[in-house]
């Protein structure tokens, strides 16, 4: 008896042998999708990173700046040594103490070369001015104390508001001025009390603080000026000027 096979008979019989080897194949827009996935979460990943960054830099920069304030008010000795220091391990910079006081300009008139004072590296006093050496990034700092003796007037009905005012003056050669211009400037008002209240008490002692970083040029002057020179403390711990190159 002769057994006849089937096309389908024999692709029963072959099925458990051999398995498929053909696998299925995303489509061309499943892969661009899945791209597009990919790109859009490293690119929140890299704004996440930026806002992370930003809020520590500025919550550093603010713990920095309260922190030397603070020192501004409760220690102004610490403060002048740790500026003095800094611009110590810089390449250029100059730290001045107050000597007496310049009534023409209306400033301290400021010394090197005493006490912790000095220069280095191209920054110079001449003239009662800081002279910048050349272009570059600086940090300008200075201080100023007052003792203020309160006074009242005729119209203040007893109460003796005095108004303090220190700056630091920039003139430049690349970009010439007759008028002043000021790179810091601080106010301050002492003296808020009735006038009966501060008679028999002693001076009132008051400081305005100012620092900042500045691109400065070569030829640049640097100087201050007070409305009320004549009541600034000269001692080296008190009121100072300086400038070092960053």
């Amino acid at each position: 008896m002769e057994n006849k096979f089937t096309a389908a008979d024999l692709e029963a019989a072959l099925g458990d042998v051999y398995q498929s080897t053909v696998e299925p194949v995303k489509s061309p827009r499943s892969w661009t999708w899945t791209i597009v996935g990919v790109m859009v979460f490293l690119l929140l990943c890299g704004v996440a990173s930026l806002c992370f960054a930003w809020h520590f830099t500025n919550k550093h920069q603010g713990e920095l700046s309260l922190k030397l304030q603070s020192t501004t008010d409760t220690d102004t000795l610490r403060q002048q040594k740790m500026l003095s220091q800094i611009a110590k391990s810089t390449k250029a910079a100059i730290h001045l103490h107050a000597s007496d006081m310049d009534h023409k300009n209306r400033s301290p008139r400021w010394v090197s070369g005493v006490d912790q004072s000095f220069t280095k590296g191209g920054l110079k006093l001449e003239n009662n001015y800081i002279l910048i050496p050349h272009d570059g990034l600086y940090f300008v700092y200075s201080q100023a104390s007052f003792d203020i003796l309160c006074k009242s007037s005729e119209d203040d009905h007893g109460s003796s508001n005095t108004h303090l005012s220190y700056g630091v003056r920039w003139s430049s050669l690349t970009s010439p001025s007759s008028n002043k211009r000021f790179l810091l400037s601080g106010f301050k008002t002492v003296c808020q009390t009735k006038m009966e209240e501060q008679m028999n008490g002693p001076p009132v002692y008051e400081s305005i603080y100012l620092g900042a970083v500045f691109q400065l040029y070569k030829g640049d002057k640097l100087s201050t000026e007070s409305n009320h020179f004549a009541d600034i403390n000269e001692h080296s711990s008190k009121t100072f000027f300086g400038v070092f190159e960053l």
